[in-house]
């Protein structure tokens, strides 16, 4: 009788606390009602964990639209008792439901989770502003209605999400300073760098977002009109310009002064194979962050890790260190999280996870292997072999003078794998993009072969290509494929990058620095990397519908290497 009447007790403080907040009501489970789930029961409090969930909340805006969330309350057990609050955005395309799973652990676990579609998705009104000003004036909007209408404890609140959510969470963190902390999974830092990296599109990323869009929200005509010029390989250069600065307004990069200035502690989280937002910008964002920080790099495409522990809340690494985090800032657990490594990381090719103290790290070296050129090809009849089939990487400088030369008019068998779909198979099954290179075209591509490896390399960081180019034309493209290549001369791809040009002088040679994605991987013993160069790639966008070629040009004073960050 006594447990009974314990739970009717703390039952009717978690009703006397709700009536103190019109927009929130909770009622116990009646007598002999059959609770089958949170989900199933919205408004009603689990007499299994005390929690509670509202749904169908609509909160008004500063211009009068009304955005759709739900909250999720812990159990009360004293009148008057204040909590620690998470504020969690929706992600492009997805519902303000999308988090209901991870928001329910969380709140067994004594938080506030306030969930909220953004304007223009869903039930949510307006138009899709893209992480705009309006979007992130909306975050104070919903503090404003969580001060008036829950138990929040004002002083520990926190906002997060996945991909969009995450990008408006970061300019969430710079503008509204109620925000003590921010986890971001999957976001972007610079938006400039994610639509338009190395002066190249993401044609299936810009495809899949665009496409999506009038699926689940109302796309404006700014945002299809900037898709369509964005694939335009015929774009001006002043519309170019005019998309970077439209972008730089809605990139966390471009405010991180103003993050530093608040000492803001970020928590942010970032898988390698995400080909819609990748880890560069991001390591940039955190190596130039100098308040509290931590940073996960796992296996995955973009937003898959982190999707079940959102959604369903099945047991989840990412959100468990999340959860870490927010316990330590918001209910000030010490529970090691910050005596521990800045990062913390797996290995694409290996189990388990390492750590580093830092980005970058001072125990990452950098190797610099210098390219070699191929020069012409030829037959050698005294050899019965090619000549000039494959240039070479070398830890020594060389003073050939030579040109490879290679064309658009076919594309090589090195590729980055089938747009979307290859990377979801690398990180999901560890199923990487292959090719082998003796069939790699030699008039559309070049291979450079280094040494067979004595031991074990392991690659951690970004790697960097300097080559020196001479375009045909106006337009071009190259595209740098390093590749662990075994005995066979069959090469598993590490890593990639793509550079283009739009507006060059035909003829005029020119410094080209190619930055490939950031990669951890082990190269084993025995096997050798290969730099692969060619002029397209499925992915991306191109930058001509022209023939072109483009020349490599080597001298002693034009020297082409290939830089690898990697640890002992």
């Amino acid at each position: 009788m006594k447990p009974l009447c314990r739970m009717l007790a703390g039952l009717g403080l978690s009703m006397f606390s709700a009536a103190t907040f019109a927009a929130v009501q909770c009622q116990p489970t009646a007598a002999g009602e059959v609770y089958v789930s949170f989900l199933t029961s919205p408004g009603k409090i689990s007499p299994y964990d005390g929690t509670c969930w509202v749904d169908g909340i609509k909160i008004t805006t500063h211009d009068g639209l009304k955005l759709t969330a739900n909250v999720f309350l812990p159990k009360i057990t004293s009148a008057g008792q204040k909590f620690p609050t998470i504020v969690m955005v929706n992600s492009w395309s997805m519902p303000n439901w999308e988090y209901i799973g991870q928001a329910q652990r969380l709140a067994k676990d004594g938080y506030i989770v306030f969930e909220y579609a953004s304007r223009g998705w869903f039930n949510s009104e307006g138009m899709i502003g893209v992480a705009s000003p309006d979007d992130i004036r909306d975050t104070s909007t919903m503090v404003d209605w969580l001060s008036s209408n829950v138990p929040m404890d004002g002083n520990n609140l926190a906002i997060s999400g996945i991909s969009y959510g995450a990008g408006i969470s970061l300019l969430a963190l710079e503008k509204e300073p109620r925000f003590k902390t921010a986890a971001a999974l999957s976001g972007w830092s610079s938006l400039v760098e994610e639509l338009y990296y190395q002066d190249t599109p993401d044609k299936a990323s810009t495809n899949l977002l665009i496409g999506v869009a009038p699926l689940a929200g109302r796309p404006t005509d700014e945002l299809k009109q900037i898709g369509k010029d964005l694939l335009n390989p015929d774009t001006t250069q002043q519309r170019a310009e005019e998309i970077k600065q439209w972008a730089a307004v809605r990139s966390p990069l471009t405010y991180v002064d103003a993050i530093n200035q608040r000492r803001a502690p970020v928590f942010m989280s970032k898988n390698y194979q995400d080909d819609m937002f990748t880890p560069n910008s991001s390591l940039k964002l955190f190596s130039q962050l100098q308040g509290p920080k931590k940073l996960l790099l796992n296996k995955g495409w973009h937003a898959v890790p982190e999707i079940p522990g959102a959604l369903l809340g099945a047991d989840n690494y990412i959100y468990d260190q999340a959860h870490r985090w927010f316990d330590y800032w918001l209910k000030g657990k010490d529970n090691g999280i910050m005596n521990e490594t800045q990062i913390d990381m797996e290995v694409e090719n290996k189990s388990g996870r390492e750590r580093l103290s830092a980005w970058p790290d001072p125990k990452v070296n950098q190797q610099t292997f210098y390219i070699e050129p191929r020069g012409k090809i030829r037959w050698d009849w005294n050899c019965f072999c090619a000549k000039g089939d494959v240039g070479h990487l070398q830890t020594g400088k060389s003073s050939a003078s030579a040109t490879d030369s290679i064309n658009n008019s076919m594309d090589t068998v090195a590729n980055s794998g089938i747009p979307l779909i290859g990377n979801l198979l690398e990180g999901t099954l560890g199923v990487a993009p292959i090719a082998s290179m003796p069939f790699v075209l030699r008039d559309n591509g070049v291979v450079y072969n280094g040494k067979a490896l004595p031991t074990e390399l392991k690659l951690r960081g970004t790697p960097k290509v300097q080559l020196n180019v001479k375009p045909t034309g106006p337009q071009a493209q190259v595209v740098a494929y390093l590749y662990d290549v075994d005995v066979l001369g069959m090469g598993t791809l590490i890593t990639h990058g793509v550079r283009s040009l739009h507006w060059a002088t035909p003829g005029q040679t020119i410094a080209f620095p190619v930055e490939l994605d950031m990669a951890a991987y082990n190269v084993p013993a025995g096997h050798h990397l290969a730099l692969v160069v060619d002029t397209q790639d499925a992915r991306y966008g191109k930058a001509s519908n022209n023939w072109f070629g483009v020349d490599f040009m080597f001298s002693g004073d034009l020297v082409s290497s290939l830089t690898i960050p990697y640890i002992y």
